[in-house]
């Protein structure tokens, strides 16, 4: 049986006293509980939060960092290291798994989850994409709102208010993959 991979994105920047830091550790341990590889970015802040509650579950860790970043040292829960030459090719990496889940973040998180959701919506078999929290799903409702996008483009993004939402929504995802609704010009 081929093993299940979720991935999941959010900020670096947040440290253990962060709410959403020990949002993410609870994460990873029940993700790992399922079962299922989590992959995710490699370094520190959620990424390595989500890693440290897989890797103490005993799940398998996953992370994705990028050669030319040689400032950062990948976070030392993750059990396998898949090297990126650079971002797009990092973005193919992450883009790779079954779904991917996104928590709290800035920029680069939101590039990574409008990949996934532009990849959704147009490919067969492309990651499920789970985002988390209220921020997400007013990210979600604005481009329903102000982008051309209609009602099914935009549930693709399926979003639950909190981490312990997400295992039933990558399940359902899993179960219940959004249909890829072709190039869309």
């Amino acid at each position: 049986m081929e093993s299940i991979e979720v991935a999941v994105i959010g900020s670096a920047r947040l440290r253990p006293e962060d709410e959403a830091y020990r949002d993410a550790v609870r994460l990873g341990g029940a993700l790992a509980a399922e079962g299922w590889t989590v992959v995710t970015g490699g370094y520190g802040g959620l990424m390595g939060a989500t890693s440290s509650g897989a890797a103490a579950a005993g799940g398998h860790t996953v992370g994705l960092p990028m050669t030319a970043w040689t400032h950062l040292a990948p976070h030392e829960s993750n059990a396998e290291v898949r090297w990126a030459a650079d971002y797009a090719e990092r973005l193919r990496l992450l883009m790779a798994a079954d779904v991917v889940v996104a928590l709290p973040g800035g920029i680069g998180t939101l590039a990574e989850a409008s990949m996934v959701w532009g990849a959704a919506q147009t490919e067969p078999g492309a990651a499920q994409l789970v985002m988390v929290g209220r921020s997400w799903e007013a990210v979600r409702d604005v481009v329903g709102e102000n982008l051309i996008a209609d009602p099914a483009d935009v549930a693709i993004a399926r979003c639950v208010a909190t981490v312990d939402d997400v295992v039933p929504a990558v399940r359902d995802a899993l179960a219940h993959p959004s249909a890829a609704r072709g190039g869309r010009g």
